[in-house]
């Protein structure tokens, strides 16, 4: 309802200069690819719930705060716990939509897993042992409209990773790492890979690290491409996880911000896009982190990146920060290059890279952005009127809007 009433103003706006109606289309393409976007997040729990079970109101407010649609917890200790945090951190204040995968009990802590049960599901899980915790595995498919047993989606294979911490482990973090990375070469169908959690490096040039990135036959990547020394060096403390506290609380540890302990690695596919899903650029952050913390604690000085509510909830929380990275998806694999909305057609040639739109209104507006909302084209359209795209423009997939003071219609091509 909010997206239809943004474009019915618009139509009362048409007569208005170009440059304020292209302002207005690109307000609601964002809220429109919004709808497309995952955001995955991946928090260090510290024991919970432990003796402190209270701490879950912290969660809630920081899971408010951050919208994820994945998140992916280590140290959790029971079901319990787990139970708690679906029930009082994530379906609360009217929400029903989280699920959660099966929780089971492994040596030491464990992961978890909660999605938003409207965009995605949970296709399979697995526990792969090492000398240690368990590595978990989840499949989850994306719920793209019409999805049937017959039709394609898009697929993300999530790992949750917990390795042994301590400096004088580096070698046991190596062989987890290799262990886990072996377990990807016996994927059938290697798509979308997202392995994250605590990892303990100390740098990105630690051997544990160099064998998340290279070891076997799938290459993971920083989305960042940071590779230094980030333990208790301020030329890193915009990346620096751990700890939230200067002083040390009754668990887990203090001396403030000053390693990076989490990490997301992703595989090449989402930088290309090429099995319907793309990390969006910039998007990887540590909540809260804004470059400024080096050895002190989150909500000590000022934090002017999130309100006081949130610094103090991740202070209380945790001694690691959560980590998260966004997702732009295809609506669905199989998309084709003709698209219906309103009576409204556009289609794309790949041949002669015409363009064409059919049963436009008079005096239309057709505006074609990429999917980072940036305008690509803007031009007046009539109907049967064939426009030639640029060979030069990137493949992949764009939204256009035609708009007219009687109609809107929006959808998406694949160039």
């Amino acid at each position: 309802m909010h997206i239809k009433l943004i474009a019915n103003y618009e139509l009362n706006l048409y007569t208005m200069r170009k440059g304020v109606l292209v302002g207005l289309f690109l307000f609601t393409l964002i809220n429109a690819v919004g709808q497309d976007t995952i955001r995955v997040m991946y928090y260090n729990l510290l024991n919970f719930p432990a003796v402190s079970p209270e701490r879950v109101t912290y969660l809630r407010k920081i899971i408010a705060y951050s919208k994820p649609d994945i998140l992916v917890v280590n140290e959790l200790l029971s079901a319990e716990g787990s139970a708690l945090i679906l029930n009082e951190a994530l379906n609360v204040g009217g929400l029903t939509h989280f699920e959660a995968a099966a929780y089971v009990d492994g040596p030491d802590t464990d992961n978890m897993l909660y999605y938003n049960s409207e965009r995605l599901g949970l296709r399979s899980q697995l526990q792969i042992p090492t000398g240690l915790r368990d590595i978990s595995e989840y499949e989850l498919y994306y719920k793209s409209p019409g999805l049937s047993e017959s039709s394609d989606t898009v697929i993300f294979h999530v790992y949750s990773l917990h390795l042994k911490a301590g400096s004088g482990y580096f070698n046991q973090r190596k062989e987890e790492a290799i262990l886990f990375k072996y377990h990807l070469n016996t994927l059938s169908n290697r798509e979308n890979i997202i392995a994250g959690g605590d990892f303990n490096f100390y740098s990105g040039n630690e051997s544990g690290h160099l064998a998340m990135r290279e070891t076997g036959s799938i290459e993971l990547f920083d989305p960042i491409n940071s590779i230094g020394d980030w333990n208790n060096n301020a030329a890193y403390a915009y990346l620096h996880t751990q700890s939230t506290r200067e002083t040390p609380l009754s668990d887990g540890a203090g001396g403030g911000m000053d390693d990076r302990f989490d990490l997301i690695f992703i595989s090449n596919d989402l930088f290309e896009n090429t099995n319907g899903a793309r990390y969006i650029t910039d998007s990887y952050h540590a909540l809260g982190q804004d470059g400024s913390r080096f050895n002190q604690s989150i909500n000590v000085p000022f934090n002017p990146t999130i309100p006081d509510s949130i610094a103090d909830a991740l202070y209380f929380m945790s001694d690691h920060l959560p980590l998260f990275m966004d997702l732009l998806t295809d609506y669905t694999a199989d998309l084709t290059t003709v698209l219906k909305h309103n009576q409204v057609f556009v289609s794309y040639n790949f041949s002669d890279h015409q363009l064409t739109a059919k049963n436009v209104p008079e005096q239309a507006l057709l505006v074609i952005y990429d999917l980072t909302g940036k305008v690509i084209y803007s031009s007046e359209i009539i109907e049967g009127n064939s426009i030639e795209i640029s060979a030069t423009w990137p493949k992949g997939i764009y939204v256009w809007n035609v708009i007219s003071e009687s109609n809107h219609a929006s959808g998406k091509i694949s160039i």
